[in-house]
């Protein structure tokens, strides 16, 4: 507590103020009537040597003022710069999660290209195996065209004036009378063969296939399947000899294309084998018909004509001509 010293001044002295633990002190001085100082009374403060520990606010404020400036600033740079820490950071993660993100995505793309290129070889497997498989079957369409080409063409013999087309089929095999009854759906027979010409040209076929020929009315008794009996024949050697495995059931004939010599090609066989067989359908052309010999070379369709014999009366027109004609009814 401050305390009140009451004392004549000395003004020639000195006085020195250390600032360690000090007392505030609170000199009045009062002066004489002989010196007066305009009639004032003047009041110090006074710092003994025992004075407060503490300096006064301004003084102190004025003593830290640079340094708690600069410490005031230090801190607001580390905030500053802690703010800007955790921006980064913050930042530093959303990139991170981009980058897994886009990774993850990057990863599911691959996938998915390695997905679609597998699919790609599987189809292109897929592809490459069917276009085999499509060549196998036009090869086998073309086969069989040309096999059917075989069955429905004609195959042209000459019995005397008559050209006589002949079907054949390499393709199945049946029996002697599933082969007949094939023909006979056709509207043809098993081919009867008439001359030598005839048998070297069905040889030339190289097939092993049925005939119109059988002595199953009568053994020994060689007839065609129109009826007429053999005239002559075209048998290998030591045939016919009713000699398979079953001896007396080889009743049906079959030409042989085995053989070095093309009329000696003949052999009887059990009728119940399978062969192939030819057919052989009858035509009534006339002499040098059909020749196509109109003016414009269009004669597709045929006519009987009455000035020539009856069974040799066909003849190939112009489908455009008018002429009689005649119908049938199927009963």
């Amino acid at each position: 507590m401050p305390k009140v010293i009451y004392t004549e001044p000395d003004m020639n002295k000195k006085v020195k103020f250390d600032r360690g633990e000090m007392d505030e002190r609170i000199v009045v001085i009062y002066v004489s009537a002989d010196t007066p100082r305009d009639g004032e009374t003047s009041t110090k403060r006074e710092e003994t040597a025992d004075t407060a520990p503490n300096n006064g606010p301004g003084d102190q404020h004025s003593a830290f003022t640079p340094t708690q400036t600069r410490y005031n600033n230090l801190t607001k740079e580390r905030d500053q710069l802690q703010t800007r820490y955790n921006n980064l950071t913050k930042e530093r993660d959303q990139l991170q999660t981009s980058y897994n993100n886009l990774t993850k995505e990057r990863d599911q793309l691959q996938t998915r290209y390695n997905n679609l290129t597998k699919e790609r070889d599987q189809l292109q497997t897929s592809y490459i195996n069917l276009t085999e498989e499509r060549d196998q079957l036009q090869t086998s369409y073309n086969n069989l065209t040309k096999e059917k080409g075989n069955i429905q063409s004609s195959i042209v013999r000459r019995d005397g004036d008559t050209l006589t087309p002949v079907c054949t089929s390499s393709l199945l095999r049946r029996t002697w009378e599933e082969s007949r009854q094939d023909c006979l759906e056709r509207g043809a027979d098993l081919v009867i063969i008439n001359s030598r010409d005839e048998q070297t040209l069905l040889f030339s076929l190289h097939l092993t296939a049925w005939i119109g020929l059988t002595d199953s009315v009568t053994e020994g008794t060689w007839k065609w399947v129109d009826g007429t009996s053999l005239a002559t024949g075209y048998w290998g050697a030591g045939q016919p000899n009713n000699s398979g495995l079953f001896y007396g059931q080889e009743d049906c004939v079959e030409i042989y294309y085995e053989q070095d010599d093309p009329v000696k090609t003949w052999n009887d066989d059990k009728c119940g084998t399978n062969h192939n067989w030819i057919c052989e359908k009858a035509m009534y052309w006339y002499a040098k018909q059909p020749d196509n010999a109109g003016p414009t070379g269009d004669e597709d369709c045929a006519e009987i004509h009455e000035d020539q014999s009856p069974l040799k009366s066909w003849n190939d027109m112009s489908c455009d001509s008018k002429l009689n004609w005649i119908c049938e009814k199927v009963f």
